[in-house]
């Protein structure tokens, strides 16, 4: 069973999709505006959200990464009626994860909605004593005794990629350093560089911190928050 919540304002197509999903098992919430669908988020959590473009409040294409922002654990799925190729890669390139256009057949879409659920869903993570510990409020690190500080953005950094199974996505962290800014990606370079050379020199060992190609960052060691 996988948690969806349905973002369409046209509303008898909406219920069409939620039944046939419901018949497959699935748990289905329904939005018709975005902030229906930002109001529902804070309440039941969400596996996909499947997203039209065109909401009558807000345009989809500042959803997008607001939602990447916001909740990047969960799969998000484009179905809409804008079928420009244009369209289609700037969906993708602010973080979609499939855009797909109407119309489409139910079956095919439950697929989608079930292979991306799939992907998306955190692993159970094996039960093993962290070295690592980030205290969010003091803005610090520490390994086994010894604490380096951090500073604002390296602490958040750290905090968004310690709660999530998933490489963070690039475009979500540089949003969260402001996102409007031409040189926010390489102030990410930057802010990575210098964490690791900071973790290095004050900690003794590297940062845990692995770059994946094409998908963002993670860690490759538990941390535990305090």
């Amino acid at each position: 069973m996988t948690q969806i919540l349905i973002v369409e304002d046209n509303g008898e197509y909406a219920g069409d999709m939620a039944e046939f999903l419901v018949e497959l098992n699935h748990e289905v919430t329904i939005a018709t505006t975005a902030g229906e669908m930002w109001a529902a988020l804070t309440k039941t959590p969400a596996a996909v959200v499947v997203l039209d473009l065109g909401l009558p409040d807000e345009d989809g294409f500042n959803v997008i990464p607001r939602m990447r922002q916001l909740y990047p654990e969960i799969g998000l799925l484009v179905l809409t009626g804008r079928v420009a190729f244009d369209n289609r890669i700037l969906g993708l390139r602010l973080g979609a994860d499939h855009y797909l256009t109407k119309p489409i057949k139910f079956p095919e879409l439950a697929a989608h909605i079930e292979a991306l659920d799939r992907r998306v869903r955190p692993h159970e993570p094996i039960a093993m004593p962290s070295k690592w510990t980030l205290r969010v409020s003091a803005r610090q690190l520490e390994l086994m005794g010894t604490v380096i500080d951090l500073t604002e953005k390296e602490c958040n950094f750290l905090h968004l990629l310690t709660i999530n199974t998933r490489p963070v996505p690039r475009q979500v962290i540089v949003a969260g350093m402001g996102g409007d800014d031409p040189d926010a990606s390489r102030r990410v370079d930057m802010l990575v560089y210098r964490l690791r050379k900071k973790a290095r020199s004050g900690l003794g060992q590297d940062l845990p911190l692995r770059s994946a190609y094409g998908e963002g960052y993670s860690l490759s060691a538990g941390f535990t928050l305090s």
